[in-house]
């Protein structure tokens, strides 16, 4: 995956709040998040701790541009969320637990904030 910066859609992510309203959620979203073990409660508690905007996917490419963020959730679990947008609203797109060198990333950035 290739990512470059997009600091208006960071600059959005951090006006959400994490409420229901935040998102754009239907049945084929949630089935994908579900087989990775993630709540749509997990991926709404992501905006409502420390994230780490990844960026814009470029590689591969989609036809809607999609993004790349990293947080963790209530519980501490660290998730990696690639979303779309949709209007003022986010779309859910995989929600899955970090890889180890996202992991390290994250936390890194955490120390640093």
């Amino acid at each position: 995956m290739r990512l470059e910066d997009d600091p208006e859609t960071a600059s959005w992510l951090d006006r959400l709040t994490g409420d229901e309203e935040d998102f754009d959620w239907d049945d084929g979203n949630q089935t994908k998040h579900a087989k990775h073990d993630v709540a749509p409660n997990d991926i709404e508690a992501m905006l409502r701790h420390p994230l780490l905007f990844a960026g814009r996917i470029v590689e591969p490419s989609h036809s809607e541009p999609r993004w790349l963020v990293l947080g963790t959730t209530d519980t501490g679990r660290h998730l990696a969320l690639i979303f779309t947008r949709r209007g003022d609203k986010l779309r859910p797109i995989s929600g899955r637990p970090m890889r180890r060198k996202e992991r390290s990333v994250y936390e890194e950035a955490c120390r640093q904030a």
